[in-house]
């Protein structure tokens, strides 16, 4: 009698998109351990356990990588912070539960932190990819710009506050943290984040908001939550020479 495969063979999409994020993976983590310049389609295929003419066929380019990973390492913590702003009681909160979110996620995840190489890179050298990373800031200044306003109009927000100005000023701070943490990965993230959480709502916070803050329940807890891409672990000091 023959018998049935214990195991549904995976179609070819499937095992195309399983290569594909294999190779996202891979040219994530090359860039964050070793450098931007590191990242050939050699090295990627290597690391991803393919051959260097796939990665070359899946991105056609290093722009077409850059852009790819740039998509990849930003879903992998968008979804938390998109559920952490919906759960959160009032507009100041969701502001303060992302900041706390996005602290723990950089400093647990490598591959987060390789958008920041790349970023690097492209400044450094004027690249024309230059351009992906503005979308994509100008995507968060308008979430965290629309989130100062509806906390303003609830009277929670310092109305003297300008929206724009003071999303840019978080998305600064968070770019700053990044890269010192590349620079030095002894620097003390959780530190930070005790520090700055508190600083922010009291920038944020208006002087006639505490009755309001005070019926939305006990005041925001630093949860120390790990990101969605696992927990977060001691951050090995050890690198290889980035280019």
């Amino acid at each position: 009698m023959d018998r049935k495969p214990t195991h549904k063979r995976r179609t070819q999409a499937e095992r195309s998109d399983a290569s594909e994020q294999s190779l996202l993976t891979a040219a994530a983590t090359v860039m964050e351990a070793e450098g931007f310049a590191a990242a050939t389609f050699e090295r990627i295929g290597e690391v991803a356990g393919y051959s260097r003419g796939l990665a070359s066929q899946k991105f056609g380019s290093k722009d077409g990588v850059v852009r790819a990973v740039i998509e990849f390492v930003a879903a992998r913590i968008q979804d938390e912070l998109d559920a952490s702003i919906r759960s959160a009681p009032n507009p100041l909160e969701g502001i303060l539960r992302y900041m706390e979110i996005w602290l723990s996620g950089v400093e647990a995840d490598p591959l987060l932190r390789s958008y920041f190489v790349m970023l690097s890179a492209a400044v450094a050298n004027r690249m024309p990819i230059q351009t992906a990373f503005q979308g994509r800031h100008d995507d968060v200044k308008n979430d965290l710009a629309g989130l100062v306003r509806r906390g303003q109009a609830r009277g929670l927000i310092d109305p003297t506050i300008d929206p724009e100005i003071t999303a840019l000023s978080i998305g600064c701070f968070q770019i700053g943290t990044a890269v010192q943490l590349l620079l030095d990965p002894k620097f003390d993230i959780a530190a930070v984040r005790e520090s700055v959480l508190p600083l922010l709502r009291s920038a944020l916070q208006s002087p006639h908001a505490g009755a309001q803050l005070a019926a939305t329940g006990p005041a925001h807890q630093l949860a120390h939550r790990p990101p969605a891409s696992g927990k977060a672990k001691p951050r090995a000091t050890s690198r290889k020479p980035r280019s």
